[in-house]
C-alpha cells in the first residue's frame, strides 16, 4: 500500500506518494522550482569567475599575502553579523522580493567593478567593499532562497530539489573559477568582471516570473528584534536530530579541516608541485559532483540519519588515510572521496532541517544551519594550521580526523535519534 503525503504549503504544491520512483530529475518536473532552478543555473558560474577576478586584482596591485588574506576576512564578518538578519528578513518578508533585491544589489555591485576595471580606476579597496557587500547580500539571500524551496515542491521530492540545488553551486565552483582565470588572462578582469554582472540578469527574471504560495505564519509576524531572530537557533537546540547533524559537521569541518593544508601536502609531503596543487584544489568539487549524482540516482532515501552519520564517519577515515598517504595518485582519489562524502552530509543536513522546521521559522532556522556550515571552515582552517605550524601537517591532519572519529561515536551514543531517524 502506498503512503501519500498531504497536499499543504509545508510539503508543498502537489500529492505524491512516498514510494513513487524518484528520478535525478523529478524535483525539476515542478514548474516553479525548475524556474528557480534554471536561473540559478545560468547565474551561478559568474560569482566564482568574481572572486578569482578579486584575487586576481589584490594580487596584482598589492603584491601582498597579506591583503590577499583579507578578502577571507571581508567574507566571513557579513556571514557571522548579518545571518541572524537575514534568517529573520526570510519569515519576515516576501522571500521572493528579497531575493530580487539581493540579486539586484550583486548586479549592480559587479557592474561597479566592470566599469572600474575598464576605466583603469580599480583599487584594493574597491574589492573589499564590493567582497564586503557580496558576502552581506549572499547572508540575506541563501536563508531566503533554501526556505523557498520546500514551498515549490512536494515532500518526497524535497532530498531530489536540495541535491540539484547543490549541484548547481558546486558545478559553478568547478568550473567558474578555471573559466574565470581563462578569460583574464585572454582578455583582462573586466571580461570577468562583465560576465559576472550579466549573469545576475536570468537570475532577476527567474524571480520575477516565480509564484511561489505564502508563508504560513503561526502566531503573526515576527519582528526584527533580538528575541525573535534567535527562535531558529532555539529550535535547533530543541531538536536533537538536527543538533547532531550540526555537531557531527563542526566537528568534520573544525578537527579535520584540509584545504589549508593541500599546499603543505602538495610541495613538502607529495613533491608534485604546483600543477600536482592544482588538481588537489579541484579534487573536491568533482567528489561533491559524484557524492550529488549518487543521491540523485538514489531518489528519496529515509534513513538520512543513517546515512549523514556513515558520510562523516567515512570523511574521517578518508582524511585520516590522506594524512597517511605518500602516492600522490592514491592522496588525489582520496580527497575525491572525501569531497563525495562531504556532499552527502551536506545535502542530508539540509535536507532533514527543512523537513522537520515549520514554515514560519524556516528562514530563521536555515540561517543558523549556514553560519555553522560556512563558518565551521574558516575557523577550522586557522586551528589546523596552528596545530601543523607545530607538529607538521600530517600528524595535525591525522589527529584532527581521530577527534572526528570520536564526535561521531560520541553523537551516535548520546543521540539514538541519528541511526532511528526516517525522513
Amino acid at each position: 500500500m502506498t503512503q501519500s503525503v498531504e497536499d499543504n504549503p509545508r510539503d508543498g504544491p502537489s500529492t505524491v506518494t512516498r514510494e513513487a520512483r524518484i528520478r535525478p530529475w523529478t524535483a525539476l518536473t515542478n514548474p516553479q522550482f525548475r524556474l528557480l532552478w534554471i536561473g540559478q543555473v545560468l547565474g551561478a558560474f559568474g560569482q566564482p569567475m568574481r572572486e578569482v577576478a578579486n584575487q586576481w586584482v589584490v594580487w596584482k596591485l598589492s603584491g601582498s599575502a597579506l591583503q590577499l588574506g583579507l578578502i577571507g576576512l571581508f567574507r566571513l564578518v557579513p556571514l557571522i553579523l548579518v545571518s541572524f538578519v537575514g534568517g529573520a528578513l526570510a519569515d519576515i518578508v516576501d522571500r521572493k522580493k528579497l531575493l530580487v533585491v539581493t540579486q539586484s544589489v550583486n548586479l549592480l555591485m559587479g557592474g561597479a567593478m566592470a566599469v572600474l576595471a575598464v576605466t583603469g580606476n580599480l583599487q584594493v579597496w574597491h574589492v573589499y567593499a564590493v567582497t564586503l557587500g557580496s558576502a552581506s547580500a549572499m547572508a540575506l539571500d541563501q536563508p531566503a532562497r533554501v526556505s523557498l524551496i520546500p514551498a515549490l515542491v512536494p515532500r518526497a521530492h524535497l532530498l531530489n530539489a536540495m541535491t540539484l540545488n547543490t549541484v548547481s553551486r558546486h558545478g559553478a565552483m568547478l568550473v567558474g573559477p578555471t573559466l574565470g582565470g581563462l578569460l583574464i588572462a585572454w582578455k583582462g578582469v573586466e571580461v570577468a568582471y562583465g560576465i559576472n554582472t550579466l549573469g545576475f540578469i536570468p537570475v532577476i527574471v527567474a524571480l520575477l516570473l516565480l509564484r511561489p504560495p505564502p508563508v504560513v505564519r503561526q502566531g503573526g509576524r515576527p519582528r526584527l528584534n533580538p528575541s525573535e531572530m534567535m527562535e531558529g537557533l532555539r529550535f535547533i537546540w530543541s531538536t536533537p536530530i538536527i543538533l547532531s547533524f550540526i555537531l557531527l559537521d563542526v566537528a568534520a569541518m573544525l578537527f579535520a579541516s584540509y584545504r589549508s593544508l593541500l599546499p603543505i601536502f602538495a610541495d613538502k609531503v607529495l613533491g608534485v608541485g604546483a600543477a600536482g596543487f592544482g588538481a588537489l584544489v579541484s579534487a573536491p568539487a568533482f567528489g561533491f559532483l559524484i557524492g550529488t549524482g549518487i543521491l540523485l540516482l538514489a531518489g528519496d532515501i529515509r534513513r538520512k540519519g543513517m546515512v549523514v552519520l556513515v558520510s562523516v564517519l567515512l570523511y574521517a577515515v578518508a582524511t585520516g588515510l590522506f594524512a597517511l598517504s605518500r602516492s600522490y595518485l592514491l592522496s588525489l582519489l582520496l580527497i575525491v572521496a572525501v569531497g563525495g562524502f562531504d556532499s552527502i552530509g551536506t545535502v542530508m543536513r539540509q535536507t532533514t532541517l527543512q523537513l522537520l522546521v515549520p514554515d514560519h521559522i524556516r528562514g530563521r532556522a536555515t540561517a543558523v544551519l549556514h553560519i555553522f556550515a560556512l563558518g565551521s571552515p574558516s575557523a577550522g582552517q586557522a586551528l589546523i594550521g596552528s596545530v601543523a605550524a607545530v607538529v607538521g601537517a600530517p600528524l595535525a591532519l591525522l589527529g584532527g580526523s581521530a577527534v572526528c572519529l570520536a564526535a561521531v561515536s560520541g553523537v551516535a551514543s548520546r543521540w539514538r535519534e541519528v541511526i532511528t531517524y526516517r525522513g
